[in-house]
């Protein structure tokens, strides 16, 4: 139970980061690009949508304009700061304090179930795959990362990492925080292991159909500012969106 409340706090002291508007946090990837890639693989604009892992929201916001969004965290200051960005840009979307190993619905309550970049933290990822297949009509959208495959290279260390411990610091000076501290912490309560392979076995055991499964997505999320940082230091990670067909 300690392990479990403090890797909570871990996530509650990270909601400000994963703000919508937290512009030098999505110096990165851009939020509207990530939902247009769910968008994309959605076949109705009246499906309703669950947001596994969902955060402050930064997919489930701008989804929550074209459909109907449920999100749903463990992170109660993650929810919180969610419903203020909501609130402040009048959307509509139900908000769920909830565990993603016991999703608490019916089976097939919602036609598409999405989890982005949320598979790694759980202490037991099979479980909450099964839990996604289990309440989703249609499909299963993961946006993951294969980072044991990231390759840190000799230009990186020279160029890469005094660039990046740049671009903190002017985080740190512009926001006053230093979510990076934060993210070594967590890495001590984080231990599962994840991959592709990984992830579609276990979809493919809840009778998951592996329809689709796209590399390339890190081009089309990824800023300009972000594509000339890894052009210049060197430092490339992996990361998919798989979309799985539910057979019942």
């Amino acid at each position: 139970m300690k392990k479990e409340l403090k890797i909570r706090e871990c996530w509650d002291n990270l909601a400000f980061e994963y703000d919508y508007k937290n512009s030098p946090k999505w110096f990165w990837t851009n939020p509207e690009a990530w939902a247009r890639e769910v968008e994309d693989r959605i076949d109705s604009k009246g499906d309703k949508i669950l947001d596994v892992g969902c955060g402050a929201g930064v997919i489930s916001i701008p989804l929550s304009s074209r459909f109907d969004v449920t999100s749903l965290d463990f992170s109660s200051k993650m929810l919180l700061q969610l419903k203020r960005r909501k609130e402040d840009m009048g959307r509509e979307l139900e908000i769920i304090n909830a565990d993603a190993h016991q999703l608490p619905f019916k089976d097939e309550s919602f036609d598409v179930v999405i989890c982005r970049f949320a598979i790694w933290p759980l202490h037991d990822p099979q479980r909450a795959i099964a839990e996604m297949a289990r309440v989703a009509r249609k499909k299963i959208i993961i946006m993951e990362g294969d980072w044991h495959k990231t390759k840190i290279t000799i230009r990186h260390k020279i160029f890469g990492r005094p660039v990046y411990n740049f671009h903190f610091l002017l985080y740190k000076l512009k926001t006053g925080r230093e979510p990076k501290k934060q993210f070594e912490e967590m890495k001590k309560y984080h231990k599962t292991s994840t991959s592709f392979e990984k992830i579609k076995k276990w979809l493919e055991n809840c009778k998951v159909n592996i329809k689709e499964v796209d590399y390339s997505i890190k081009e089309r999320v990824s800023t300009k500012k972000s594509k000339f940082l890894r052009a210049l230091t060197g430092f490339e990670e992996e990361m998919f969106v798989l979309v799985g067909e539910v057979r019942k």
